[in-house]
C-alpha cells in the first residue's frame, strides 16, 4: 500500500469496527482473514492485499475509498429520506414519477 499510511487505514478500520460493535473476531471471520493479522493491520504494522481490502470494505459496509482515504463517494441523502417518512403512502407512486422524470431531465440536460 505504497502512497498510504497504514497507522491510518488502520485506524479508520479499527473505527468502523467499532461503529458497528463487532469484535476483532467477528471482523475477522466476515473478512476471511486471521485475528492476529486483522490487529496487525488496525495497529499500522500489517499491510494487506486488494482481495483482503475489498472483503474488509464488504464486512463493514464501506467504501475502499472511505478506508484508503477517509472519503465517501455516497451523498448524504438522510434528509430526503427524512422527507419521505412523513408522506402518505398513496403519494409514493406519484413522487416516484415526478422523481425519475427529474433525473431524466438532469441526465438529458447534462449530456448536451
Amino acid at each position: 500500500m505504497e502512497g498510504t499510511d497504514a497507522k491510518v487505514i488502520g485506524s479508520r478500520i479499527l473505527e468502523c469496527r467499532k461503529k458497528l460493535k463487532y469484535s476483532r473476531e467477528k471482523l475477522a471471520e466476515a473478512a476471511d482473514v486471521s485475528n492476529s493479522f486483522l490487529a496487525e493491520v488496525e495497529h499500522g504494522t500489517k499491510n494487506f492485499s486488494v482481495p483482503v481490502l475489498a472483503r474488509l470494505c464488504k464486512a463493514l459496509g464501506v467504501s475502499a475509498d472511505h478506508l484508503l482515504f477517509g472519503r465517501e463517494n455516497a451523498p448524504d441523502t438522510s434528509g430526503i429520506l427524512q422527507m419521505l417518512s412523513g408522506i402518505d403512502p398513496q403519494y409514493l407512486q406519484c413522487l416516484e414519477e415526478l422523481l425519475a422524470a427529474y433525473i431524466k431531465t438532469i441526465t438529458i440536460a447534462e449530456s448536451r
